[in-house]
């Protein structure tokens, strides 16, 4: 008996289904809010969309065994032991990543530059800048530090209390403006002691912060008549730029 041949309207039905997919996936990363299921869905969408790809090009083998290969070896360089990175690199890269934030708007629980809350600043720029060197410097350690940050959500006051041991504190102050400088390094966040909002510092006393009166993250130089920087502080570190800091250059 012969066998049914496949009907010629499955592949473009399976093919549209595809692109929605990947247009769902990229409307879900869009989104400034930061929620737990999104980044679940995401997390099943990228590898289903990635089988369904292969599935696709199945007729093509090049491209379904080099979409293969390249899947296999994002997988294996994953799970690569790593290598610390050197002292300041990570640092200044937070930095940058911080600045590149000055003037999106704020929108409570957001994360992307479409809108982003205070923590969501903090932790953001984190995370870019460790994957971002993970690809630019070929190393996974990074790699699994930025994903591991993205997919634990944190606030003001989990930075505060060191969730998961992200950050470690430094010590407190009665205020920003009350701070030595000296005794603070580029990438040092500070969280009022009530846990409603963190800061960063970038050096040369200047701060970053998501403010959510102003309603649009800023870049604040010393003084300031700004009220953050006159209550009660906790100042942390990121783990990763703990023994891996440097200090600014002097003025």
């Amino acid at each position: 008996m012969k066998s049914q041949p496949n009907h010629p309207c499955r592949p473009r039905l399976f093919l549209s289904a595809w692109i929605a997919g990947f247009v769902v996936l990229l409307s879900i990363a869009a989104i400034p809010i930061n929620h737990g299921i999104f980044r679940l869905m995401i997390a099943v969408a990228i590898p289903v969309l990635w089988l369904c790809a292969i599935w696709l090009l199945r007729s093509q083998k090049r491209c379904a065994i080099g979409l293969l290969v390249l899947g296999v070896a994002f997988l294996i360089f994953a799970f690569l032991p790593g290598r610390p990175l050197l002292p300041g690199v990570l640092q200044n890269e937070y930095i940058a990543q911080l600045e590149k934030y000055e003037g999106v708007p704020y929108v409570w629980g957001g994360e992307n530059r479409l809108g982003i809350d205070c923590s969501g600043l903090i932790r953001r720029a984190m995370i870019h800048a460790q994957l971002k060197l993970a690809f630019t410097t070929a190393n996974s350690l990074p790699l699994r530090s930025g994903l591991d940050l993205w997919w634990h959500d944190c606030t003001a006051r989990a930075l505060r209390d060191s969730y998961r041991g992200y950050t470690a504190p430094i010590f407190l102050a009665p205020s920003i403006s009350s701070v030595d400088p000296n005794l603070l390094l580029p990438g040092d966040i500070a969280v009022t002691s009530n846990g409603v909002h963190v800061m960063a510092y970038l050096g040369n006393l200047l701060w970053i912060e998501a403010d959510p009166t102003i309603k649009s993250v800023l870049v604040v130089p010393l003084p300031t008549d700004n009220p953050w920087f006159d209550v009660p502080i906790v100042v942390m570190r990121w783990i990763w730029l703990d023994n891996h800091a440097v200090p600014p250059p002097a003025r």
